[in-house]
């Protein structure tokens, strides 16, 4: 029993075990992270209870070549896997094969030519895959299926005689991917994720330069600590970069409207006292429409809640088409919601503007295969025109909006309309 791994499977542990109610909250993907070091785990606890030691060749010494292995592959799947683009399970597949059977024949001590041979060619798979799949095709995995294509050519020769050093080169590769994938489809760039793909990428540095050490140092011994500084940088880098995603997700939630994802009425206000400063500075006019939907009460009551739900998130992306990337539209309350638009050049632009609002919210809506009419009314206030100040804009929006609904709904009113 190799008692030195002790440090290592309780620090392990604890991160794993601590850390996990995190990645619970920040997504599905931040578990993928945890599977990747719970074999690194299981890689040091298969270490740990074998008398052989890792050069030696037993069953445990395989289970622990093979857990660094999957914890390699886990993080090439978790780094690949980004919005809008889904690595193909036939593809991790097709990489994962030829991967283990390497490992495998190195661990068994298999010789064979014919076997070798074929277990490099394997390498060859996800690149065909991508040939012959299209839609499965995006630049990143051309690039990473590629390198393991002229990977596996080039290590023929090698494999037939020190096929050990196929192992720790294949390792190296599936790190230095990881690395590239991470960086390339990183959501932003933060030092957080700078700091797990400089990890990742010496992670996988460090097998072949461990090797040559021994090589032209036979008798040396690296430290341990040294060699496993990638390893904690990659921690460092996922947990801050987890952190990083945890405090958006809460923030966002804090500030948007779950129904619709628009802005709420803590954001919208914040925005508006912003807008509103800058247009004094810049003596420009401001905007504020309040747009409930007529009848919404009856609508619910009739068709039920979630009926009532599929409107409003269809009604929110019908207004949103006509907003400008300088102008916010916020959910404000339950069928209210209520926009505001900046650099508002005159009455014109604006009715052309609340007309075409109009007409996108009164276009029957398709529910449950039953078409739905939609009437809505608008109120709008001009600053500093109807109101110079945030809650009298509003107010004066809010009126308007109640004088249209008397009107029969259906309707734009302004705040200095009878």
């Amino acid at each position: 029993m190799d008692r030195s791994l002790l440090p290592d499977i309780f620090g392990l542990t604890v991160f794993i075990v601590g850390f996990r109610p995190l990645a619970r909250r920040v997504g599905p993907h931040a578990n993928l992270w945890f599977l990747g070091w719970g074999f690194v785990l299981v890689h040091h606890l298969a270490l740990l209870f074998d008398g052989a030691g890792p050069t030696g060749h037993t069953p445990l010494n395989l289970v622990a070549a093979w857990a660094l292995d999957l914890c390699a592959l886990t993080f090439v799947l978790v780094t690949a896997n980004v919005p809008k683009r889904r690595i193909d399970l036939l593809l991790l597949t097709e990489l994962s094969v030829p991967v283990l059977l390497q490992t495998g024949l190195y661990v068994w001590e298999i010789h064979k030519t014919a076997v070798t041979v074929a277990a490099c060619l394997l390498f060859l798979a996800p690149a065909i895959h991508l040939q012959l799949r299209p839609r499965d095709r995006n630049r990143p995995m051309i690039v990473v299926t590629t390198a393991f294509a002229v990977f596996g050519l080039a290590m023929i020769w090698v494999a037939l005689r020190y096929p050990h050093l196929v192992v720790l080169c294949t390792l190296a590769l599936l790190f230095f991917s990881a690395a590239y994938l991470y960086s390339v489809l990183a959501k932003e760039h933060t030092r957080s994720s700078i700091v797990a793909t400089v990890g990742l990428a010496l992670w996988g540095l460090s097998y072949p330069a461990e090797a040559l050490f021994q090589h032209f140092y036979p008798g040396a011994v690296l430290d341990r600590a040294l060699m496993e500084l990638p390893q904690y940088l990659v921690i460092a880098g996922i947990m801050l970069t987890l952190l990083e995603d945890h405090v958006k997700r809460t923030e966002r939630m804090a500030m948007h409207d779950p129904l619709t994802d628009l802005p709420n009425r803590r954001l919208f206000e914040e925005r508006l006292i912003a807008t509103m400063e800058e247009a004094r500075i810049n003596r420009t006019t401001v905007a504020c429409l309040v747009i409930d939907v007529d009848n919404f009460k009856t609508i619910n009551d009739t068709l039920g809640h979630s009926a009532g739900d599929q409107l409003l998130r269809a009604l929110a992306v019908r207004l949103s088409w006509h907003m400008s990337p300088r102008d916010i539209l916020a959910r404000t309350g339950g069928d209210e919601f209520t926009a505001l638009l900046a650099g508002v050049n005159d009455e014109h632009h604006l009715r052309f503007i609340a007309s075409a609002m109009m007409s996108a919210g009164s276009v029957p809506i398709s529910i449950d295969g039953k078409s739905v009419d939609l009437h809505i009314s608008i109120g709008i206030a001009l600053s500093p025109d109807h109101a110079d100040d945030i809650d009298s804009l509003r107010r004066a929006a809010d009126q308007a909006m109640y004088s249209a609904k008397r009107r029969g709904g259906s309707m734009l009113a302004f705040a200095d309309e009878d």
